[in-house]
């Protein structure tokens, strides 16, 4: 990865995104790369790790740690469990910079069979197409969409 694909990784995360275990937020990581003194030295370091992270060379003792997570149990509407899990943010920044590079690789391969990788506005485009042939069916036909709200994972 550039530095240019970590700084972008790390502007992405929405405003208040939460910390993991050691509570370190998005918010710092970007704070502290935009410093004037020590920043370009942070984007540097920051992208020599993400890019050890990525090509594996992570020692197998830290790996279980930087690879965990704080998990929160939601209640679901209609009964249940929802686990949301958030982890250290440096390994959500690696993470983020893999999605992008496996986005730009495979949006060709996907497009136009399907609209949700590396698309954009593509499920708003699903739905608008949708629309569209729901009100040109002939009378008496339907489209069933099965519920996945409750579903268990």
């Amino acid at each position: 990865m550039t530095e240019e694909e970590v700084i972008r990784a790390v502007r992405s995360f929405s405003p208040g995104s939460a910390g993991g275990p050691d509570g370190v937020r998005p918010q710092h990581f970007l704070e502290m790369i935009s410093c004037r003194e020590s920043g370009p030295k942070l984007r540097s370091a920051l992208t020599g790790f993400v890019n050890c992270l990525l090509q594996g060379n992570i020692h197998p003792q830290v790996s279980p740690v930087l690879f965990g997570g704080n998990l929160i149990a939601l209640e679901k509407k209609c009964g249940g469990i929802r686990p949301i899990a958030v982890g250290y943010t440096l390994r959500r920044i690696a993470a983020k910079c893999a999605n992008s590079y496996a986005t730009n690789q495979l949006a060709g391969y996907f497009s136009p069979i399907q609209l949700g990788v590396g698309t954009p506005g593509g499920s708003e485009a699903a739905v608008h197409a949708t629309r569209r042939f729901i009100e040109a069916m002939p009378d008496g036909h339907v489209v069933a969409k099965p519920s996945t709200a409750c579903a268990e994972i």
